[in-house]
């Protein structure tokens, strides 16, 4: 009897059926674990170069800081020349800033190598970023202040600088430079002038009437008192001609010109003043105080002229 051989496809059957049995599974699943366990990575040692690494970003830093602090105190001191009396808070912010730096310099001397209670370069590097950033801060806010003092010190050198010249030029408006009464002038008439409000009040005019800008107040016989109105006067400027032409009028009458000068009329009489030169005549004054009221009449006096 002859012998059957198997066929070709029989046998890979026989192999894909032993694969996917319990067996094969087993099978799969030891060569996976020798393959992961022979594919592990190498364990690095740590030979401290991170550390050292960390020190030297550490190292760097410090000296960063360092040369802030110096800049600041320098900015301080040059302040504290100005002696302005808002130094003293900054002076205060130095001395804290001086505290932090010898705190950051005993924390550059610490070794973060060697020494077991710093394990953490990064997180000192971090913390040390903070410290500078504060310390920035501070920096700004001081360059600030000290701009604010030194603006200040300016404005107030410039105010005392225009109150000096105020005070000049209301010294030299209340000075005035006079003459002494000349002799032998009796035989001469004076022609009355009050200034007050600022303005000029003649008790007459050039053609002998009355000046309408001034009350008269009878006080016995001819005698009257002048109540000048306020803003029915003539002004100094605007009316010039008036001024001069009863002036005018004046030197044509042989008369000098008397006048009476109430505090608030000073600028008024340089005014007047110049008015009177430039037409020729002689002028005599007196000053009145403020509330004071004077009787006109024929037995009275008139300030001699200068």
């Amino acid at each position: 009897m002859r012998k059957l051989r198997p066929k070709s496809e029989e046998s890979l059957d026989l192999l894909l059926d032993t694969l996917c049995n319990v067996f094969g599974g087993i099978i799969l699943i030891s060569c996976l674990l020798a393959l992961l366990t022979s594919n592990q990575p190498l364990r690095k040692k740590d030979d401290g170069t991170n550390s050292a690494l960390g020190g030297k970003f550490l190292a760097e830093r410090l000296q960063a800081a360092t040369k802030e602090l110096e800049g600041l105190k320098a900015i301080l001191a040059k302040v504290k020349a100005q002696g302005d009396d808002d130094l003293q808070k900054l002076l205060v912010e130095r001395d804290q800033l001086r505290t932090t730096q010898s705190r950051l310099r005993q924390t550059a001397a610490v070794d973060p190598v060697n020494d077991n209670s710093n394990n953490d370069p990064v997180g000192d590097l971090a913390k040390l970023r903070n410290e500078v950033k504060a310390l920035d801060l501070r920096l700004a806010d001081a360059k600030a202040r000290t701009q604010a003092a030194s603006a200040k010190e300016r404005d107030l050198a410039s105010r005392l600088q225009r109150l000096k010249t105020q005070i000049d030029e209301t010294e030299a408006k209340r000075v005035e430079y006079v003459r002494f009464p000349r002799e032998h002038t009796a035989s001469k008439s004076s022609f009355s002038i009050i200034l007050k409000y600022g303005e000029v009040f003649p008790l007459y005019l050039g053609d002998g009437r009355a000046f309408e800008g001034i009350t008269r107040v009878p006080s016995g016989g001819k005698s009257f008192t002048p109540v000048p109105k306020k803003a029915e006067g003539w002004d100094a400027v605007n009316d010039r001609a008036a001024i001069l032409e009863t002036l005018a009028s004046c030197k044509q009458g042989g008369a000098y010109i008397a006048i009476y000068v109430y505090p608030d009329s000073f600028d008024t009489f340089r005014s007047i003043k110049e008015f009177i030169l430039s037409s020729g005549l002689e002028y005599g004054f007196e000053v009145w105080p403020e509330h004071y009221k004077s009787r006109f009449g024929p037995n009275g006096s008139s300030p001699s002229p200068l």
